[in-house]
């Protein structure tokens, strides 16, 4: 394992480390290969470690990275990433993650795993998204959706909201609803609105929002709701 001390104008934010077996090539542009890379990136009360089994680093200030492990940590929240690719554009500040992703994650006090095949991260305004089929695991809940959005800006307040989301009970299926947007709210609360669904013990509710609680398995309130047997 060696310090690299590259002297290219992109290179100047983190610190980078590498095994000894590593590679430069001139083709079109400047590329080079790296094994066993380590780096972070640093900003505002937020900081991102990155590693991987072989990185290529490109002129313009992209980096290409496979088997990825990423950890993002701030002052109150940590969780960690891994794919089987990613592509950091620096001077875009955008990490793109495909393949296998795994995002897990600390959500009202509560251990949470979501699974994709592509995420971004935003690091101008601190948003995780993706817009492909997403599964969240939840204290035992599914919520399955086509696509999520995910703020860590510290400076504003925290949300999750899934698109076109549909969430089931693991442990009581008759607990089931959909929406256009499902958004995870604290106390163990999620918002269902939009074209909003909820089944639970024989009653079908339709509404324009739906407040339920994952926990206690009850919903807490409904807006201009209809209710049927199912």
């Amino acid at each position: 394992m060696k310090t690299l001390i590259l002297s290219f104008i992109f290179f100047l934010n983190f610190i980078l480390y590498a095994s000894d077996n590593n590679k430069i090539e001139f083709i079109e542009e400047l590329k080079i290969e790296l094994d066993s890379p380590s780096f972070s990136i640093s900003q505002k009360n937020l900081k991102i470690y990155m590693t991987g089994d072989k990185m290529n680093m490109y002129q313009q200030g992209v980096f290409e990275l496979s088997n990825v492990s990423t950890e993002l940590e701030s002052k109150s929240k940590k969780s960690r990433i891994s794919s089987n690719f990613a592509l950091y554009d620096q001077n875009e500040e955008i990490i793109d993650f495909k393949k296998s992703v795994d995002f897990n994650f600390i959500t009202n006090k509560n251990s949470a795993y979501l699974r994709t095949e592509s995420l971004k991260i935003n690091l101008v305004n601190k948003i995780i998204e993706s817009d492909t089929e997403t599964d969240l695991y939840l204290d035992q809940s599914h919520i399955a959706s086509q696509g999520f959005q995910y703020s860590f800006n510290e400076d504003l307040e925290p949300y999750l909201e899934f698109i076109k989301g549909e969430f089931k009970d693991k442990k009581d299926t008759e607990n089931n609803g959909t929406a256009d947007s499902l958004k995870l709210l604290d106390n163990n609360r999620i918002l269902l609105e939009g074209n909003a669904f909820f089944n639970q013990k024989g009653l079908r509710i339709e509404a324009d929002s739906i407040y339920y609680d994952y926990l206690e398995r009850k919903i807490i309130k409904s807006i201009n709701a209809k209710v049927s047997a199912t």
